[in-house]
């Protein structure tokens, strides 16, 4: 009898499902599946300078719907790979935790179902020796722990939103050494740092191949790259700052991938990238006296490395926050006087576009300074400031500043979540 029973409400069960989504035996009567798609503009995940919680803030709404406790005061915010969580880096405390925005898609093989939802913590978290680069590339992601000298080596974990649903991870691999270093995932594979022995950090690029929950060594390439720093993978090639330019990897798709090193006239810390724009990068770094930040637009396949010119971009300058649009098309550079420049690429490459003086009213002097987020719902991107205590929107349609919504604490990291259209 209670097999039975058992039988009776899995059935039960299992009508009420089908019917929630008009499916069963296709019935004529049947009601047309309705509400499906929601229209929202998403949530932000928003640090807050020194505390230990995070605040989502709902586009829609303009207020915040929740405050996340977290362990201690994050020191970064990231936007899981399917948008629907917020990864509250806490790297002193060797701890990553989750928040579930609230906002997410499913794929019902007839439609896709927008869900929208009160916000919550996972009790799952991520955890390894300083949590420190994040690599968001088709729908994976992967952090990379630095590890702590002298024991404490380093190792990345990789995972998808349904993963951290799940709580767990998808896959995992730990080096050989503790080490400042990136792990690019990039379908099976896994473009990862290499620091020699007797190396003070990482100089190499090493490919891995997957296999279920692991990861095996494929091949350790030669190409150097003296302080190699920060990454950024797309159309098949992961490129890799170097103090003498950029390392290009690619193709990876069989895993016989060669390096290609591409000279800039000074050191390369920041990769910026964008899955629309292939594999053509943005190289950023500081050199000279006074320390200025340099631009460098970079083509992988013809090996060339351009340098970018921002229209009053004097000696002495320095970016504060910089990304895309969720269409590619515009790079956004905030300066240190609080200057937005607004940059679009042509047959010549990377020219300004505008510059919104004032984007920032008073750029703070020290960090925390502003951060960025691009909508990927809506034809918008966000600033935070934690100087005046609001969060800057502007149109990148019209490149003007639509809204200053003044906030009742001090905002930093930013994270957009909700569903990209």
């Amino acid at each position: 009898m209670k097999h039975s029973s058992l039988q009776g409400g899995l059935a039960l069960s299992l009508v009420l499902a089908l019917a929630a989504c008009g499916g069963g035996s296709g019935g004529s009567s049947e009601a047309p599946h309705q509400d499906t798609r929601i229209d929202t503009a998403g949530r932000l995940a928003i640090a807050e300078d020194a505390a230990t919680a995070l605040r989502i803030f709902d586009l829609d709404s303009s207020a915040v719907v929740a405050n996340i406790p977290l362990g201690n005061p994050p020191s970064a915010v990231y936007a899981s790979p399917g948008r629907r969580y917020a990864l509250a880096f806490q790297r002193p405390q060797d701890t990553v935790q989750i928040a579930d925005a609230g906002i997410w898609q499913e794929d019902h093989g007839d439609h896709l179902h927008d869900y929208k939802a009160a916000p919550k913590l996972l009790g799952f978290r991520i955890t390894g020796p300083q949590p420190t680069h994040y690599d968001d590339r088709a729908g994976q992601a992967s952090i990379f722990m630095d590890g702590r000298a002298p024991s404490a080596v380093a190792s990345a974990t990789v995972f998808q939103d349904a993963d951290l649903g799940a709580g767990r991870v998808g896959a995992s691999i730990s080096f050989a050494q503790p080490m400042h270093g990136f792990a690019e995932p990039n379908g099976n594979f896994l473009v990862a740092t290499y620091r020699a022995p007797d190396a003070t950090g990482a100089t190499q690029a090493e490919i891995y191949s997957r296999q279920g929950a692991q990861y095996t060594l494929v091949r350790r390439l030669d190409a150097q790259c003296p302080s190699m720093h920060g990454s950024f993978t797309s159309g098949g090639t992961t490129v890799s700052g170097c103090a003498d330019g950029v390392l290009a990897v690619s193709p990876q798709a069989t895993g016989a991938a060669a390096a290609t090193k591409i000279a800039t006239p000074t050191g390369v810390g920041t990769i910026a990238g964008h899955p629309k724009l292939g594999a053509r990068f943005i190289g950023i770094g500081n050199a000279g006296t006074p320390s200025t930040t340099r631009f460098y637009d970079i083509d992988t396949a013809a090996a060339k490395a351009t340098p970018v010119a921002i229209t009053g971009w004097a000696d002495g300058r320095l970016r504060r926050a910089h990304g895309f649009d969720r269409a590619g098309r515009t790079f956004f550079v905030l300066d240190d006087t609080g200057a937005l420049h607004a940059l679009e690429r042509g047959a010549t490459g990377w020219v300004v576009k505008k510059t919104i003086t004032g984007a920032i009213p008073a750029m703070p002097t020290a960090a925390p300074f502003p951060a960025f987020a691009a909508n990927e719902a809506r034809d918008e991107v966000y600033l935070s400031d934690p100087g005046a205590r609001q969060l800057v929107a502007i149109n990148t349609t019209t490149l003007e500043v639509v809204r200053r919504t003044a906030l009742d604490f001090r905002p930093t990291y930013l994270a957009w979540l909700g569903i990209a259209r």
